[in-house]
């Protein structure tokens, strides 16, 4: 598959997962564009007898989850600018930004198969169908991990909202 191929076909997905973890344009564009040219000097060890995108899927997550650590502050710093732009006060700001990572922290503290099904679902905001494929499992899997998914991210929010 030449280059400009894997590019113009794949990228407007590789951008979203990108920014669904790190939330940020800038970062985002540049871990798509690193995921890309890694999978095309990678393509030999891709398996052609399964789908593209769930390869390039774990590559661009791995990439983007590598890279969050630098980009925790600028976050914080974006979310609080937005909401300063639409008006909030400090006060507002401030609840906004905590809840925000409350919600992180819960969803970090979830199993990894559980975790990934809420970050497709929620904040890809990927048909069950589109994760199945990424994820290689029948969609009533997809749907039984989000359902327990959601249990277990609702139990973990009350209770850190018991021990506050």
């Amino acid at each position: 598959m030449a280059f400009g191929l894997l590019v113009e076909t794949y990228l407007p997905r590789v951008y979203r997962v990108a920014f669904g973890i790190v939330r940020n344009r800038e970062e985002a564009a540049d871990i798509a564009q690193d995921a890309l040219v890694r999978a095309y000097r990678g393509i030999r060890r891709f398996d052609p007898s399964r789908p593209m995108f769930p390869w390039l899927y774990q590559i661009t997550r791995n990439l983007a989850l590598n890279r969050i650590q630098r980009v925790r502050n600028r976050e914080v710093t974006l979310v609080t600018d937005s909401l300063v732009a639409d008006g909030r006060g400090p006060e507002d700001v401030a609840v906004a930004v905590d809840e925000r990572a409350r919600i992180r922290r819960a969803v970090s503290r979830l199993e990894a198969q559980h975790r990934t099904v809420i970050e497709l679902n929620h904040f890809q905001e990927c048909s069950y169908r589109e994760i199945a494929e990424m994820l290689a499992i029948p969609v009533g899997t997809v749907m039984s991990r989000l359902y327990h998914a959601r249990r277990r991210l609702r139990s973990a929010l009350e209770e850190e909202c018991g021990e506050s």
